[in-house]
């Protein structure tokens, strides 16, 4: 299945709207973001080459002469700004820009290696990675190929072909990214690979955008507190909690999220008395680099479960989730029962 025939780009435009005026409701401003859409992961090189390459006085004299309407779009905070290939110099001259004026400063040298630093060595080097959340240049990236990669594989893995929906459902969706829960989407059944885009996209916006809210130092402080915050957010975005489908689907998760725990506990048990076979090391590896994300979305469903019947307010799950570790919720998901 491909994703071009569902719109992606207006999927994209739809969701950050809708994201934007959701989090305005629950009184949450972030201020000073840029949604920029790579078309695809190979501009990365090119633009690493470009910035390599490009005549230093010529930038220099394009910077002072740079046009309106490439500033307007560039600067825009409430559209989606596309990079593709055709336009890839365009964006490097304006963003080259922005910088400049961000930063106070007329050394292209430093505006060169800033775009670097925190724009394209991240992105190109975790490679799973659909978005960057990039606070240095009040940015986040959506990277389109990979997205649609990874929405393919989600209608792949959960085979909606062999489900029978019959009007309104919600259904629970596995993700590849995620190994422990399923996700609750709301669907009618009528396009089934529209929906999952729609779904797929709200969650990697909000998990960029929680890395605005949260603003941790350690990464993985930061990975679980973005990871529990977008699968909250997404679900109350979308009013989800109404429906006992989705405490059935929380509860399943939570059964799961303790298995997780458990196996994860034996794992770490191996490698401190030091007998866990050379073949199991690349699967350690793999699950430590995870965690973060899986526990994240653990701990939020028990935040779920737990407010079972009162108002889930966002602000409150924020100032719980920022001052929470992945020790934390390993503590916690040990400890808790699922409500009945």
């Amino acid at each position: 299945m491909t994703t071009n025939k569902y719109g992606l780009e207006d999927i994209i435009r739809r969701s950050y709207k809708e994201s934007k005026e959701y989090l305005k409701r629950a009184g949450i401003e972030i201020k000073g973001i840029r949604l920029r859409v790579l078309e695809s992961s190979d501009l990365l090189q090119e633009l690493y080459d470009m910035i390599k390459t490009y005549d230093i006085d010529k930038l220099k004299q394009e910077l002072n002469t740079i046009d309106k309407s490439l500033l307007e779009q560039i600067s825009n905070y409430d559209d989606i700004y596309i990079i593709s290939k055709e336009n890839l110099r365009e964006f490097y001259r304006g963003e080259m820009y922005l910088l400049k004026q961000m930063y106070n400063t007329d050394d292209t040298k430093e505006l060169n290696n800033k775009i670097l630093k925190y724009i394209v060595l991240p992105i190109k080097e975790n490679e799973h990675a659909d978005g960057s959340s990039v606070s240095q240049t009040e940015e986040i990236y959506i990277i389109k190929d990979r997205l649609k990669k990874h929405i393919d594989e989600i209608l792949k893995l959960n085979r909606f072909d062999s489900i029978n929906i019959n009007g309104s459902s919600i259904i629970g969706v596995k993700s590849p990214l995620s190994a422990v829960i399923s996700t609750p989407l709301y669907t009618e059944g009528k396009n089934i690979e529209e929906d999952v885009t729609k779904f797929y996209v709200g969650n990697v916006l909000l998990h960029e955008k929680g890395h605005r809210i949260v603003g941790r130092k350690k990464w993985d402080d930061e990975e679980f507190s973005a990871s529990a915050l977008q699968y909250i957010m997404y679900i109350d975005m979308y009013d989800l909690l109404k429906y006992q489908e989705t405490y059935k689907i929380i509860k399943e998760n939570i059964i799961e999220c303790k298995k997780y725990v458990e196996t994860f506990a034996l794992l770490g048990y191996h490698i401190v008395i030091g007998d866990l076979p050379e073949s199991k090391l690349k699967y350690v590896v793999g699950v430590l680099k995870e965690a973060p994300y899986e526990l994240g979305e653990c701990y939020a469903n028990i935040i779920i479960d737990r407010n079972r019947n009162k108002n889930l307010n966002i602000k409150n799950v924020v100032e719980e989730v920022k001052n929470l570790s992945p020790l934390d919720a390993i503590k916690e998901i040990i400890r808790y029962e699922p409500k009945r």
